[in-house]
């Protein structure tokens, strides 16, 4: 059970960080109202054209007006209206419909324009005419009773023109540090489809762990404490997705992070494994359970239970596990050149484990954890397993064993 609640929950937790970054490159199609005079990107052109004699402006002006009316479709219909009346809304600062709110852009880029996808309505209905990145296109919006003349000028009063701006994202344009780089930038909804979802994930998965039953061998077994269970849960969590996330952060894209940035990720999922190997310790501490019986003792763990008869155990004795040398000289080492903590390889160096060895006859040994690394007694009960052992007349050893490892012989 202990492993089931722990892999519905690391599971979905995987699964909610993917899941807000998991970036959706459909083609969109950008809208806004086409204004010759007012446009930024007009005035930018009529700057550098200044510079020109007067027939060539002209002549290029001439020449724009002639790709405008190519590339120029008359429409009539309503959704289209609708669509030029929210613009000219956002324009001129006044309320905009709520559906409408949610197609404007996820950062703060001065252009009031609208983004919709490509099988979307009205968009749908002029797919046809739109085959490549950045291409423009141009509607007139009529009514009934208008002309419908494609050669009209542009410029005519009361002529309303929508601007489509076809755009097709690529993971070339996702970038260390700024995520996506084209502006402006899709809304959030729209670019990451599932990120409204990926709390629920979490939720549920933050649920089968609290309310999943926590299931004992013995009503009398000695379990480690449910509190330090969840801190345990909660360090694990912690180390596995701070570094598990940071490449999903820094890039923006959940596709990016496995190619072409996998080399750039894995150094942060290598780091994580630290987390994982947390995880298969709080799995352990939490179905690590101890149960006396008169003719032994039955230790359970996620591995399953193991039952050990007093005449098969030749001995017990004090146990000391503590920190690798080489860890502790690594640390140190990192203290004194500036790059770690010298708190942390005083911790480190000071800390140890607390245990009960128990020695059978056939060579094996196992250990039951008693103390966490600060030497604080973590196996409440533990006196219980020292006096049944005394009661059965099994040998005690009062030469206490020191073992420096990082601890998985805990989890034989």
């Amino acid at each position: 059970m202990e492993v089931l609640r722990r892999l519905i929950y690391y599971g979905c937790c995987f699964m909610a960080i993917i899941g807000v970054f998991y970036t959706d490159l459909s083609p969109v199609v950008i809208i806004d109202i086409f204004e010759p005079d007012k446009d930024s990107r007009g005035k930018a052109r009529k700057y550098a054209e200044s510079l020109l004699s007067e027939e060539e402006q002209k002549a290029i002006a001439q020449k724009r007006q002639l790709e405008i009316v190519s590339n120029t479709l008359t429409v009539k219909e309503s959704k289209w209206l609708e669509i030029y009346e929210q613009l000219k809304a956002l324009k001129e600062r006044k309320t905009l419909a709520d559906n409408y709110k949610q197609r404007l852009p996820s950062d703060q880029y001065p252009m009031s324009l609208f983004f919709f996808r490509i099988n979307e309505q009205p968009i749908g209905e002029i797919a046809g005419h739109l085959n490549r990145d950045t291409q423009q296109l141009y509607l007139r919006i009529v009514r009934d009773k208008e002309q419908t003349n494609p050669l009209a000028t542009y410029d005519i009063d009361g002529i309303r023109i929508l601007r489509l701006d076809y755009r097709i994202y690529s993971g070339d344009d996702f970038h260390l540090g700024t995520g996506l780089s084209r502006y402006p930038r899709p809304p959030t909804w729209m670019l990451y489809p599932y990120r409204h979802i990926s709390l629920y994930i979490f939720l549920f998965g933050l649920a089968c762990y609290i309310l999943l039953p926590v299931r004992k061998i013995s009503q009398n077994a000695i379990r480690y404490p449910r509190w330090r269970v969840i801190l345990g849960d909660m360090v694990a969590t912690i180390l596995t997705f701070t570094f598990f996330s940071m490449p999903f952060l820094i890039i923006g894209s959940a596709q990016q992070t496995v190619y072409p940035w996998f080399i750039f990720s894995m150094v942060f999922w290598l780091i994580s494994l630290l987390g994982i190997y947390s995880i298969i310790i709080a799995i352990w501490y939490a179905s690590y359970q101890i149960d006396l019986r008169d003719d032994g003792i039955t230790i359970a763990s996620y591995k399953g239970i193991r039952h050990f008869q007093f005449d098969d155990i030749e001995y017990y004795q004090p146990l000391i596990f503590k920190p690798p040398k080489w860890l502790i000289f690594l640390t140190w080492l990192a203290a004194l050149s500036g790059r770690g903590g010298a708190g942390r390889a005083i911790l480190l160096s000071s800390s140890e484990t607390g245990a009960i060895a128990l020695r059978l006859r056939d060579g094996k040994e196992f250990y039951i954890t008693v103390t966490d690394q600060m030497g604080t007694t973590a196996l409440k009960g533990f006196e219980k397993v020292l006096e049944t052992l005394e009661k059965n007349k099994v040998k005690f050893k009062e030469e206490v064993k020191e073992i420096r490892s990082m601890g998985m012989e805990i989890m034989r």
